[in-house]
């Protein structure tokens, strides 16, 4: 039988509970990539985290090494033209996300936007302003989810 995953299951299902989870931040308001990083130090205690301006530079350090980081967040809209959507779709389309862990960031969420990300494989949505509450939920919610696959795969 094939069964198909919704979700990609990091290979390290404790990953998200490591400080040394390299995360990557894709965003180009450097206002909003600061207050998440911030938040991600501060609440949640991540030490590494790595934060670029745009789809492209992102492609590049995720082709270079496709291991390095288990956790994007990645915003929808960039004034490049391509959305997060669309780099998530690519990235999909290439084998780049299995193994990650990967967050919509958007002042928009509205449902075609995030019905891409999802599509893409995005396991969550993180609405600006950045919401403290709101961003530890989506972090526990998929440390749930790793943690279930996680026991699934063993079923």
């Amino acid at each position: 039988m094939n069964t198909r995953k919704l979700h990609p299951m990091p290979s390290d299902t404790l990953a998200l509970h490591h400080p040394q989870t390299s995360i990557l931040i894709v965003e180009d308001n450097v206002h909003y990539a600061k207050v998440l990083r911030r938040l991600l130090e501060g609440v949640l205690g991540y030490t590494n985290i790595t934060w670029v301006e745009n789809t492209i530079e992102a492609h590049a350090l995720i082709s270079q090494d496709p291991a390095r980081f288990q956790v994007l967040f990645v915003d929808f809209n960039f004034p490049i033209g391509d959305t997060g959507g669309d780099f998530l779709e690519r990235l999909q389309s290439e084998g780049m996300i299995q193994d990650k862990v990967i967050f919509l960031i958007t002042s928009e969420p509205n449902c075609h936007n995030v019905a891409q990300a999802t599509k893409a494989g995005a396991m969550g949505v993180v609405a600006k302003p950045f919401d403290r509450e709101q961003l530890v939920s989506q972090i526990e919610r998929a440390k749930k989810v790793v943690f279930a696959d996680s026991l699934e795969a063993f079923s």
